[in-house]
């Protein structure tokens, strides 16, 4: 059986994105899923940018992976169980454990920019 090696370690990967966030001061790490809308070529995109608005360390944008949303359904679907457990806690932020990070231990809060629409477009806010 042959195995897709495209597809990322969830967890690996999110460990990677808070601890580079972190220690380049970003406090916002905005994911997009976008339906690519030509007509040939139909599959969905994930792109992840990260924010920095602060007067210490200045404000930046940049620009962070873009991937397919089949490489990154894995990692959506880490997102959504760790949104779901905030949900069902009724707590304001998701506390993620693990020891892929330095401190073993990270928080962080989830804001919804656009549901899924008919073109089954998403867009969130994790905020550190």
């Amino acid at each position: 059986m042959a195995t897709n090696k495209s597809k990322i370690d969830p967890e690996r990967f999110l460990a990677m994105l808070l601890q580079y966030s972190r220690d380049s001061h970003y406090n916002h790490i905005n994911v997009s899923v976008r339906l690519n809308r030509n007509p040939a070529y139909t599959r969905q995109v994930m792109n992840i940018k990260l924010k920095r608005i602060s007067k210490k360390f200045g404000n930046d944008e940049r620009f962070y992976v873009s991937m397919t949303a089949e490489e990154a359904k894995k990692f959506l679907s880490l997102i959504n169980h760790l949104k779901e457990d905030m949900f069902a806690n009724f707590a304001k932020k998701i506390t993620w454990h693990t020891e892929l990070l330095e401190r073993a231990q990270q928080e962080f809060g989830y804001h919804q920019i656009r549901e899924r629409d008919q073109y089954n477009n998403l867009e969130f806010e994790l905020l550190l």
